[in-house]
Parts: C-alpha cells; structure tokens; sequence
C-alpha cells in the first residue's frame, strides 16, 4: 500500500510532463498517418499523370479517328508526339520526385519528332546522369546523332555507353556501333563487331541482325558462327540471290 501511495503521488507531481509526453506522442503518430495518407495519395497522383502519358505514347493513329478507339487515339503522329510529349513533361513538372528524370526522357523522346535541338538539349544533360534514365537518355541521343548522319557524335557517345552500360544490354550497343561503323564506310570494324554478336546472341533477334548484316558484308564469315547462326546467313545469302 505504501508503495502504491507514493507511485500515485510521484505520478501526480509529474502529470504535467507525462501529459505533454503522450500529447507529443499522439501528434508525431497522427504527423505520421497524415505523411503517409498524403504521401500515398501523391504517389496515386502521379502514378495516374503517368498513366495517361503511356496512353498517349501508345495511342492509335487514325483519320477519321474510330468511334469507339480504345484508350488514346489521335488523327496524326504529329498530334500523338505533341499530346505525349506534353502528357510526360507535365507528368515531370507536377510529381518530379516521383515522374521527374523518366518524365523528362520520355517526353523528350516525343519532342524529337518536332523540335530536335530542344530534344537533344535534354537528352544531353539527362545523360549526365549516373541512374538508368541516364544510361537511356545516352542510348536515345547516340541514335538520334547516327539518324541525322552525325557519326562522330554518335560513337563517341555509343563509346561512353559501353563503358557505363546501366541496364542497357552490351551487346545491343556493340550492334549499334557496328551499324554506325558501317554508315562510316569503317566495314572491316563492323564485320569484326557484326560477328562478335552474332556469335554471342544466337537465335535472338539481334543475333539474327547481325548475322544478316554479316551475310551482307562477309559471306565467308559465315562459316565461323555457330550452326544455328551459320544457318539464318544461309538463308540470308539465298534469299538475297547472291
């Protein structure tokens, strides 16, 4: 009882304190709750601007546009990159935390088929980046400099690419730089990197390109791939009449 009685009393000469201490510990949780029921709302946010972005970048193209298309439809390309285009950069501006750097690429990929400079100019500062928007963002400038026959460019960042690949296959960039290789008259280099994925990419799609790309430029190399390949050149070379 004793012990009772003076717990009792040393609780009542600090009911203050204790009082102000679970005050304080019921705010920090409600703060919590409310981060969490805000921060999972802005998430749904996001994810919904997102969304529509993806609608746009997959919308039909026709003219007269159906009645019933599903999803997003638009009557030209020239309207399915601008509304995409526009979908993905407000998608970055409003939730950047969440949509900014792939916001950003995607609707700078949509830009190059209107305003390249700008596109590229994003595309450039974009690549900067060590995160695999980043290694993308390369990937899709590197090609837009071999597309508008500025070789030296697109190597040089092909080259860039292949040393920080990021979740961008190695193989898919060596095709790349054999293609361009090849647009540079450089054959002797594209055959070498043309055989290096046929070779270590059998039977995919792009160990089948590079074998036709092989078939092309050097028939008797043919001959060292292994047999599955050997037999997609074959095909190659009798369907070319060669």
């Amino acid at each position: 009882m004793d012990k009772y009685i003076a717990s009792s009393g040393w609780v009542k000469e600090r009911s203050g304190v204790l009082l102000k201490g679970l005050i304080g510990v019921a705010a920090l949780g409600a703060a919590v709750i409310i981060f969490y029921v805000f921060s999972s709302q802005r998430a749904r946010s996001a994810g919904d601007e997102l969304a529509l972005a993806f609608c746009w970048d997959h919308a039909i193209v026709a003219n007269p546009i159906p009645p019933n298309a599903p999803g997003c439809a638009a009557a030209t390309e020239d309207e399915k990159h601008h509304k995409a285009y526009e979908a993905f950069n407000q998608a970055a501006r409003n939730y950047p935390s969440y949509n900014g750097e792939v916001g950003r690429y995607l609707a700078a990929t949509h830009q190059l088929h209107f305003d390249g400079p700008k596109a590229e100019a994003t595309l450039q500062e974009l690549a900067q980046k060590n995160s695999s928007t980043g290694a993308q963002a390369r990937l899709a400038l590197a090609q837009r400099y071999e597309t508008t026959n500025r070789f030296n460019e697109a190597l040089a960042e092909y080259q860039k690419l292949k040393s920080q690949p990021g979740d961008i296959a190695p193989l898919l960039v060596d095709f790349n730089i054999a293609r361009t290789y090849e647009a540079m008259g450089k054959t002797k280099e594209a055959i070498e990197l043309y055989f290096t994925v046929a070779s270590q990419s059998p039977g995919s799609s792009l160990g089948t390109g590079a074998t036709t790309r092989l078939t092309a430029l050097d028939p008797a190399r043919l001959e060292q791939l292994p047999q599955s390949d050997k037999k997609t050149g074959l095909n190659a070379l009798m369907s070319s009449g060669k």
